[in-house]
């Protein structure tokens, strides 16, 4: 059975609750009153008046993507003037960003198009000064048109950061092409026109390597080493989480926050209480 889709009504409940944010979200929105760095972008997700406007308070924004102009570029109006630097690479790498650039990096929907998103995510700490802020929106399954799709066990992105996979790994096409609800995707186009665009991903990126859930997204962000700050889940299908970085030379600071991450795997974590979706409903592992 495929999700039902946001109504009207629910879109403008969760806009408006943006008026008054919540104290975690205040919180979260001083932390990206300096300089971050975007991965892909741009994203109506951070725009003013939107679920999470972070935009309007950056102090400087630059831009990092694969390419000058992807497949979701190509459509977006939006002025280039957001941004004071854009750089083009691979961004589980991002050799040309020195360590400790930025104060915050924002990534919506964009590390289910990694392939290796363990080594992303710590790139990405790598670039934000100890204290900073990660703050990244994740498509979760039961919204979207990967809902077929079983969700990524954490085992296997662990294996796939120990292979050191690379962005041309395709273990995924065939599963892809065969639970991918084109119902839900009006984007890409036919069948045929879907099919060529996944087998050649490289190219455009467009493939989600990985499923997600909330759980899953908040354990692999604990692996990382990040600290959880905030965490909101919203309709249709977004998972946000922001997390703090921590000493990327100190254990002691990596513990703690291994530490303080823990009671978001107990099955009375107050996430489930009020999840949205069916899959996030089931007790977490003991």
């Amino acid at each position: 059975m495929a999700p039902k889709p946001e109504t009207l009504a629910q879109r403008i409940t969760r806009r408006t609750r943006r008026l008054i944010p919540p104290r975690a979200f205040r919180i979260v929105r001083d932390w990206c009153r300096g300089r971050g760095i975007e991965i892909g972008g741009p994203s109506a997700v951070f725009r003013r008046w939107n679920l999470w406007p972070l935009y309007p308070v950056a102090r400087g924004l630059d831009n990092y993507n694969f390419a000058r102009r992807t497949i979701w570029s190509a459509t977006d109006s939006s002025p280039s003037s957001l941004y004071d630097h854009e750089f083009v690479g691979e961004a589980a790498d991002m050799l040309e960003i020195p360590s400790e650039a930025y104060d915050f990096l924002l990534a919506s929907h964009v590390l289910e198009h990694m392939a290796n998103p363990l080594k992303a995510l710590q790139t990405w700490r790598r670039v934000v000064r100890p204290g900073g802020l990660i703050l990244l929106v994740v498509p979760h399954r039961d919204g979207t048109f990967d809902h077929q799709r079983p969700i990524t066990t954490l085992d296997h992105i662990l294996k796939d950061f120990e292979r050191n996979v690379t962005e041309y790994d395709d273990t995924h096409v065939q599963e892809i092409l065969a639970l991918h609800d084109l119902t839900l995707d009006p984007g890409a186009g036919t069948r045929e026109t879907f099919v060529t665009r996944t087998i050649h991903n490289i190219e455009h990126r467009s493939l989600h390597h990985h499923v997600f859930d909330t759980e899953l997204t908040l354990k692999l962000v604990d692996r990382a080493g990040l600290r959880i700050q905030y965490l909101d889940v919203e309709r249709p299908f977004h998972i946000c989480v922001g997390c703090s970085t921590e000493s990327a030379t100190d254990p002691e600071d990596s513990r703690h926050a291994a530490l303080a991450n823990a009671h978001y795997w107990s099955p009375l974590a107050s996430w489930r209480k009020r999840a949205l979706f069916r899959s996030d409903r089931r007790l977490g592992d003991e």
